[in-house]
Order: structure tokens, then C-alpha cells, then sequence
């Protein structure tokens, strides 16, 4: 059962339960969906900017410079990739006021949300770093993923909120606290996308290593990137759309009520 849509430009209540202070992971992923559909072209617009130098990259290098496999992989293909995962800490910084907004039912510019998300880039770049150097660690994968949960809202939080990046992480912590399962399987699912992909596609055709595999580099290499940059956009959204729920959740916040906190 599901209540009735207000009409007011930018609601999404008919995604929305009878029981409207509950956060759930497909509940975030629906309204998310939702957003980027609303927001296709600014959004995607904005996605495709800040990427761009990552793939000018890529289409200017010359793989066969590569002396050997490892080489070929870490050079073309992993750093890239690296360099992609940075950036895309900017894309929920800079869309969380315009997703907020809309949920409120308020229609802004990109502009103004790009100036207001601003803030947001400093936390998501830390929490990026972390993560990812935990990673070259034993088990550092594991302590990663608790983290990603934990902090999963923390640029949100310091674009609405006006915290600083350790404020808005430990913030994070508060919201996500009791719903970090649901979080992580919403990026587990994310994850399962690329790591299929890679394990289908790329990686068998790496361990070929063949000459026709080294002409065609840059097409494997642009084709995941482009699909990296799709989950990160989405990844971007769902963040902002958690936010909100989370405050709806814990804080007991309509989302025409946190609308007005950045005023």
C-alpha cells in the first residue's frame, strides 16, 4: 500500500510506505532511480565533465608502451580507474542540494547546488582515501567496507549540515548507526555489477593476453570506465536520497522540513 503522490512538482511520495520513517535499501534505491530520471541530462551532463579528463587520458596513452602484462594492467587500466574512483567523490558533493530540494518539493538550479556542494568534497575525499588504502592491507578490504557503511552519508550531511569533514563523518555514523546492513547491501549489489564485469569480460581476456586483446585496450579499458562512471553517478544520488531518509528515519524530519535547513 502506498499513499497517494501530492502533486507538487519534485515529490516522490509515490515511492514512499505507510510507514514514512523507516529507511530501506530498495526504498532508497527507487527514490534514486527516480531522481537521476528527473535530472537525466544535469546530472549526466555533470558526470561526463568531470570525467572527461580521466578518459582523454586513456584515449591519448598508448598501451603497447606497456612492458609487460602487470605493466599493461597498473598503468592503463588500474590507475585510470584509481583517478576515476577520486572524482567521483565529487558528483554526490555537488548534487545533494538539488536532490534534497526536490524531495521537498522545491525545483533549484544545478548552479546553486554545485555552489553548495562544494563543502561536501572535502569529507569525500578523505573517506575516499581511507578506503582505498585500507585496501592494499590484509583484511583491509573488510574494515573498508565497514567504513564505506558508516560513512556512506557523510558528504550529504556536510553539504545540509554545514559541518566540517570530520564532523560530517562521525555525523555519518550517527545516521547510518542501526541501518548499515541495508547500506552495504545496496554497494554490495553495486559492487557485484563491476566485479562481474570484470570477471566475465575483462579478466579472461587479460590472461589471453593476445595481440588482438593489446590492440583493443582502449575500448575494454573505456567501456568499464563509462560503466564506472554510471555506477558512481548512481551510487551519487542514492547517497543524497539516504541522507534524507536517514533524517527522516532518525530525526524524525520531513523532507520539506530539511529542504529549508540550508536557508
Amino acid at each position: 500500500m502506498w499513499r497517494e503522490a501530492s502533486g507538487r512538482e519534485g515529490r516522490f511520495d509515490m515511492f514512499e510506505s505507510v510507514i514514512p520513517n523507516q529507511f530501506r535499501v530498495f526504498r532508497a534505491m527507487g527514490l534514486g532511480f527516480s531522481s537521476w530520471f528527473r535530472n537525466f541530462i544535469p546530472f549526466t551532463s555533470l558526470a561526463v565533465i568531470l570525467y572527461a579528463p580521466v578518459f582523454a587520458w586513456v584515449a591519448l596513452s598508448d598501451p603497447r608502451k606497456a612492458t609487460s602484462v602487470d605493466d599493461l594492467v597498473s598503468s592503463y587500466f588500474v590507475r585510470p580507474l584509481y583517478v576515476m574512483a577520486g572524482v567521483g567523490v565529487l558528483v554526490p558533493a555537488l548534487i545533494t542540494y538539488r536532490v534534497v530540494q526536490q524531495l521537498g518539493g522545491q525545483q533549484v538550479s544545478m548552479g546553486e547546488s554545485i555552489v553548495r556542494g562544494v563543502r561536501g568534497i572535502a569529507p569525500g575525499l578523505i573517506v575516499a582515501v581511507i578506503v582505498n588504502l585500507l585496501q592494499l592491507i590484509p583484511v583491509g578490504g573488510i574494515i573498508a567496507a565497514v567504513l564505506t557503511c558508516t560513512w556512506f552519508v557523510a558528504t550529504p550531511a556536510a553539504v545540509a549540515e554545514k559541518l566540517g569533514p570530520f564532523a560530517a563523518m562521525g555525523r555519518s555514523g550517527v545516521l547510518t548507526l542501526g541501518r548499515r546492513w541495508g547500506i552495504f547491501g545496496l554497494t554490495f549489489l553495486v559492487g557485484l555489477v563491476v566485479a562481474l564485469t570484470a570477471m566475465v569480460w575483462i579478466v579472461p581476456a587479460i590472461n589471453r593476453g593476445d595481440a588482438s586483446f593489446l590492440t583493443s585496450f582502449k575500448t575494454w579499458t573505456v567501456v568499464f570506465m563509462a560503466l564506472m562512471g554510471v555506477l558512481h553517478l548512481y551510487t551519487g544520488v542514492v547517497a543524497s536520497v539516504s541522507y534524507a531518509l536517514l533524517r527522516q528515519d532518525k530525526d524524525g524530519m520531513s523532507h520539506e522540513a530539511l529542504a529549508a535547513v540550508f536557508d
